[in-house]
């Protein structure tokens, strides 16, 4: 699964095969045991760094691939069944890769981003993902 990710999709932006993934991928992290709550605490994070304007928040933006490290490993430390936690945090390390590239796109990169992590969000809500 972690390995169907493309980086196109943050480069280049959000196609009907990304949607596909994060339907797929949020039903595989409600099976990995990845509570919803684990998601908005990445979420909640790249959502404030949106509203503050990314350019302003590059730096908070980089931490949040050890952020990403230290929940996956705190959860699977916890439940070792628990296997959502570092997928998630290997999709989101590869995603994040594609934002942080250093171009003058960056800013849009940023926003497919946040586009395909709400979208996982949504998805693993909906597949019954508890908090």
């Amino acid at each position: 699964m972690v390995h169907e990710f493309k980086k196109e999709w943050i480069i280049s932006g959000i196609t009907d095969p990304c949607i596909t993934f994060t339907e797929n991928f949020g039903r595989h992290l409600k099976n990995g045991n990845f509570t919803t709550s684990q998601i908005r605490n990445v979420f909640g994070e790249i959502k404030r760094i949106q509203m503050s304007g990314f350019r302003n928040h590059k730096t908070d933006f980089l931490l949040l691939r050890p952020k990403m490290a230290y929940a996956a490993k705190r959860a699977t430390d916890k439940d070792k069944n628990a296997t959502g936690a570092s997928d998630f945090e290997k999709v989101l390390k590869s995603a994040h890769e594609a934002v942080a590239s250093g171009t003058p796109d960056d800013e849009k990169r940023f926003e497919n981003f946040c586009d395909f992590v709400e979208a996982v969000l949504a998805y693993h809500k909906a597949a019954g993902g508890r908090d």
